[in-house]
């Protein structure tokens, strides 16, 4: 969804009433790296013009990834020799 139209849609509600525009971005980025959907497609989906902004913002998000890079790259080195 266009970034104007959806504050258009959001313009009349206040914070006043638990709603702020980057509370749900927020949101919305962390629902979606905590379910495992790839940090470049939610890169793209927030606007950023690289994943290392993304990457910066919500890389807590995602402490097992290295430990899981790790495994598969072990496993996949084992496996050739």
């Amino acid at each position: 969804m266009e970034r104007r139209r959806v504050r258009k849609l959001f313009a009349d509600l206040s914070p006043e009433e638990g709603v702020e525009m980057y509370g749900f971005r927020h949101d919305f980025a962390s629902n979606a790296l905590g379910n495992n959907i790839p940090i470049t497609d939610v890169a793209e989906w927030m606007g950023h013009k690289s994943i290392e902004e993304t990457y910066r913002t919500y890389r807590h998000l995602m402490p097992g990834s290295i430990t899981k890079a790790a495994r598969i790259l072990d496993a996949g080195l084992w496996e050739a020799a």
